[in-house]
């Protein structure tokens, strides 16, 4: 499977890993404008801090596969977008994961959807992971690699 080959490579290992990372420390920030995480931490619901950390975890390797599929020296095609994933993260982001946290996304919207985003979090949320996986397989991690050619002397 591409997406493992890709991150067996040490610099895409390492870029999956600070974006994970990344993730798994921003998000928490932006819910609550740096204000109160531990409290954050003590009020998300075990539903959510799972969908949270999958999100995180699945998010470093769809950006590794992404920055691997522009790096890729030989391409015979374009390489297809992967707005699914992209747009995933803005729409996780979005997503308040406990009605009772402010979000970045109340300082831009209406009151009325800052309370639906809170209420359907688990959905919205879910559908995040959805399109981040999505993302994945049109960037081709899904698809199995090819075996290296092993030249024998016979």
């Amino acid at each position: 499977m591409l997406l493992m080959d890709v991150l067996r490579k040490k610099k895409y290992a390492a870029i999956a890993l600070f974006s994970s990372a990344a993730m798994l420390m921003i998000y928490p920030y932006a819910q609550t404008l740096g204000n109160n995480i531990d409290l954050w931490f003590e009020v998300i619901s075990p539903i959510n801090l799972a969908l949270y950390a999958a999100f995180s975890l699945l998010f470093g390797p769809f950006v590794s596969l992404q920055v691997y599929n522009l790096k890729a020296p030989t391409k015979t095609c374009a390489v297809q977008g992967a707005a699914g994933g992209t747009f995933s993260s803005v729409l996780s982001f979005a997503a308040i994961q406990c009605p009772g946290c402010v979000s970045v996304a109340s300082l831009f919207l209406p009151i009325s959807a800052t309370t639906f985003l809170a209420a359907n979090n688990i959905i919205i949320t879910s559908a995040s992971l959805a399109l981040l996986i999505a993302g994945i397989y049109l960037l081709g991690g899904f698809k199995p690699t090819k075996p290296k050619n092993i030249i024998s002397s016979a």
